[in-house]
């Protein structure tokens, strides 16, 4: 099913301080699509920038589960996920873990900014201030129940 899908990705150093992140409008797209998009992005941006020890959290099990070849990619992102492969190589260190959403707050958070922009949009060093309060909920770890929503 597809639906008006944004994406968003927010690079992080090892202190949990925001580096990077964007958001962007993709289209009708599905949620596969958008979870694999966002996590092409951020790699790409990660690899311009000369950063080569990664570690990748994302939200949907499906995208981790097919980059690890734990499952076998759908056809709408077995190309992304071969582009993923393909990009892998050009780091030192990459590993990818599943997180689940409640986890994953502040990319989530940008993401959703995607609805507004006309094209995809970048913060170095900063966060909108839209995204601050999920952005300290993650980073002081706070834990929260299965389907909370901030």
């Amino acid at each position: 099913m597809n639906f008006q899908a944004f994406t968003g990705f927010v690079i992080r150093d090892c202190d949990g301080q925001v580096l990077l992140s964007s958001a962007n409008n993709i289209g009708e797209n599905s949620i596969n699509v958008a979870g694999s998009v966002a996590l092409w992005d951020g790699l790409v941006a990660a690899i311009e920038r000369g950063w080569d020890q990664i570690i990748i959290e994302g939200d949907s099990k499906l995208v981790i589960d097919s980059i690890l070849e734990k499952a076998t990619p759908p056809w709408s992102i077995l190309q992304i996920t071969q582009d993923i492969w393909s990009l892998s190589s050009f780091v030192s260190h990459i590993r990818f873990q599943h997180v689940f959403r409640e986890a994953n707050f502040t990319a989530d958070a940008i993401a959703k900014l995607g609805h507004e922009l006309p094209s995809q949009s970048f913060w170095e060093f900063d966060l909108p201030l839209l995204v601050c309060s999920p952005f300290y909920f993650d980073l002081f770890g706070f834990s929260c129940p299965m389907g909370f929503v901030l």
